[in-house]
């Protein structure tokens, strides 16, 4: 469902926001899965259908516009964020955007302060209260998605408070969220482990991760001290396309690192190939491993021709030539 921004340039303009490519440039950010321009296009449509009319409809499209508008998992601070970014962008009567950003605030515990800030509450948990249980399943699968950066031992209990609070504020459709939760508790998502040394994380380890991403719930890059590459130095960000997803540093064995991640997921081994030399290594590697964890399962995904020629150690050797040879095959 895409979100028609030429219709509300009117509205931007009335209100005096400045730099509207910066909203919808926000809710088009790669790390929304639920929280984007869809979710955005069911409440403006909500609001439009409402009784409400005149400055009361405009200031509802505002929080709508506004009240994700920054949104990073990681961060505790959103709603406020969001709410100081409405602030600096809109250039209205101060009564006006002190009704906007209050009920911004508001969607953080979904308390209203105002009888609009009410009903935005409302529609925004409008996929809490109506859906049916297949229906939150899939709005369960998207959250996965957004919070993917997380551990699953971290995101599964906490999530599952979530959800019991939630129960208890929408009682109303208490059964169908107590199935989520009863499948939460026994659920084991399909986790992929990619694990290299990436120094550097090429456009040919990318091209792997999304053949995988397609095939698992999540992957893991898994960032793993190589001995035999003395110029390997340990740096949490290894690339920025990683920034939303989960990256790990883990030293000593691969198999006992499998073995750590197998309490709440169902774990998979990723390996990326070039050509039939790496096959070969691979898996001769791989026999290895198994002699350690008989239980080991392996996927190989082969990278599209485009990029069989790159790899880490050419990349740095271009960089010894001359600094900033080898972006080209970085991921932007």
């Amino acid at each position: 469902m895409a979100v028609n921004y030429t219709s509300f340039e009117p509205l931007f303009a009335k209100y005096r926001i400045t730099d509207f490519s910066q909203v919808q440039k926000a809710w088009q950010e790669p790390h929304r899965f639920y929280h984007n321009e869809e979710h955005l296009a069911f409440l403006l449509e909500r609001i439009n259908k409402s009784h409400f009319s005149g400055t009361e409809k405009e200031i509802l499209y505002l929080i709508a516009f506004f009240h994700n508008i920054v949104y990073e998992v990681t961060r505790q601070d959103n709603k406020q964020k969001s709410a100081e970014k409405f602030w600096q962008m809109c250039q209205a009567d101060e009564q006006i955007k002190n009704l906007v950003a209050r009920a911004i605030l508001d969607t953080h515990t979904h308390k209203p302060s105002h009888e609009l800030s009410a009903f935005f509450c409302e529609i925004d948990l409008a996929v809490v209260r109506e859906s049916s249980f297949v229906q939150l399943l899939e709005w369960e699968q998207k959250i996965f998605k957004e919070y993917q950066c997380l551990d699953y031992s971290l995101y599964k209990p906490a999530r599952i408070q979530v959800l019991r609070n939630l129960k208890d504020k929408v009682p109303q459709n208490a059964q169908n969220l107590q199935y989520l939760i009863e499948y939460l508790q026994t659920h084991k998502p399909k986790i992929g482990i990619y694990p290299g040394s990436f120094n550097p994380f090429h456009n040919g380890h990318y091209n792997i991760l999304q053949k995988a991403e397609k095939v698992f719930d999540k992957v893991i890059v898994a960032r793993g001290v190589n001995p035999e590459k003395s110029e390997f130095a340990q740096n949490d960000e290894i690339s920025p396309v990683l920034y939303y997803r989960q990256k790990e540093s883990f030293t000593g064995l691969l198999t006992d690192y499998l073995s750590s991640k197998e309490k709440d997921a169902e774990i998979t081994l990723i390996r990326g190939l070039r050509n039939g030399d790496d096959l070969a290594y691979e898996m001769n590697q791989i026999n290895f491993m198994k002699d350690m964890k008989a239980d080991l399962k392996v996927v190989f995904f082969h990278c599209d021709r485009e990029f069989e020629h790159i790899s880490s150690s050419a990349i740095r050797n271009l960089e010894k030539i001359g600094k900033g040879y080898g972006e080209r095959y970085l991921p932007k």
